[in-house]
């Protein structure tokens, strides 16, 4: 497959990315050459669709200029260059994300980087040298996990292509994950991982719920796809608040270190065996619970309180609402 030409944005990634090496040294070479290579391998969107031969890949591959244009004129975004090329891969996961925490505590372990500041995870392009972050972060004592991404943002400062693993979930999963990349391009606050994650998973998740409003999905099971998925995910988040509540509470106690890790084993059984209840069609190894877990699962949840008083105080708006969430951002920096 002919590949896109080294362009201005490709020089612009190379700068960036050789900022990111000199900061942090050799270990994000591998990283670095793949993101050069999601920018110089993507190939133009209507190139790629001529060209697939699956016809659900094509399909959504052809939504993406309807999403693009519905994320600008509805729910305020910019999206730029974005998602207007296409880069094929079979890989598991785009980058292997590490997460780690302390034990007896729902602490995440940072990292720094420049740009985004401190960052409640770290992700890795090649899944080994994620294992093996996690397993030395285990050595010291922390719980950690590691999870395949579909996709991350360049905030907007390079030609993020649509990839594969994006489309592996259907349409309404491809809209919303497209939407809360492109809404990290609209408001990002280095430092402050959990508000950042938190933001695009509830403006992705009212995306999507409005994008399928459009009379064109009358008749379609989607909007009834929707609604059931935004019943399943609040279920989820609560049963991950109460056993974090729950946790909180016994790493506070005055039990001791045996006790409370003996005891929080029966906290992440109990809500491992409710979440696959739940989900019912995903691997059970998916539930395999421990802090890091826990706080991945966490950091995305799209039921945050004031997301959702300022989403009642817009009046369902996305105009008003950014005006809010900027607001509130202000007083995070």
């Amino acid at each position: 497959m002919r590949s896109m030409p080294l362009t201005a944005a490709v020089a612009t990634a190379a700068i960036v990315l050789g900022v990111l090496l000199a900061a942090q040294g050799c270990s994000l070479a591998s990283l670095a050459s793949g993101q050069l290579e999601l920018l110089n391998g993507q190939v133009r969107l209507d190139r790629a669709i001529a060209r697939e031969t699956d016809p659900v890949r094509r399909a959504l591959l052809e939504e993406v200029p309807a999403i693009r244009a519905f994320a600008r004129e509805e729910v305020g975004l910019s999206p730029g260059r974005t998602y207007e090329g296409y880069y094929a891969t079979e890989r598991k996961g785009l980058t292997f994300v590490v997460t780690a925490s302390e034990q007896l505590a729902l602490v995440p372990y940072t990292w720094w980087y420049p740009i985004a500041g401190e960052v409640e995870y770290r992700s890795f392009w090649e899944e080994v040298d994620a294992q093996r972050e996690a397993a030395g972060l285990e050595r010291e004592g922390y719980d950690t996990w590691i999870s395949a991404s579909r996709a991350y943002s360049t905030l907007g400062y390079l030609r993020d292509p649509v990839i594969t693993t994006m489309m592996r979930n259907g349409l309404p999963a491809f809209v919303e994950v497209l939407i809360h990349e492109m809404s990290h391009a609209r408001l990002y606050v280095p430092g402050q991982t959990d508000w950042n994650e938190a933001l695009a998973s509830f403006v992705g998740e009212r995306g999507v719920e409005r994008y399928f409003e459009s009379p064109r999905f009358a008749g379609t099971p989607y909007p009834t796809q929707i609604q059931a998925r935004r019943g399943r995910r609040k279920i989820f988040d609560q049963q991950i608040a109460e056993a974090s509540a729950e946790l909180d509470r016994l790493y506070s106690s005055s039990a001791s270190r045996d006790t409370k890790l003996r005891e929080r084993v029966k906290v992440f059984d109990r809500l491992g065996a409710l979440l696959q209840a739940l989900y019912p069609e995903e691997d059970p190894a998916q539930w395999r619970m421990n802090n890091a877990r826990l706080l991945h699962f966490r950091r995305y949840s799209a039921n945050d309180d004031l997301l959702a008083q300022m989403w009642q105080d817009s009046g369902g708006r996305f105009r008003p609402f950014w005006q809010l969430a900027e607001r509130h951002a202000a007083t995070l920096e």
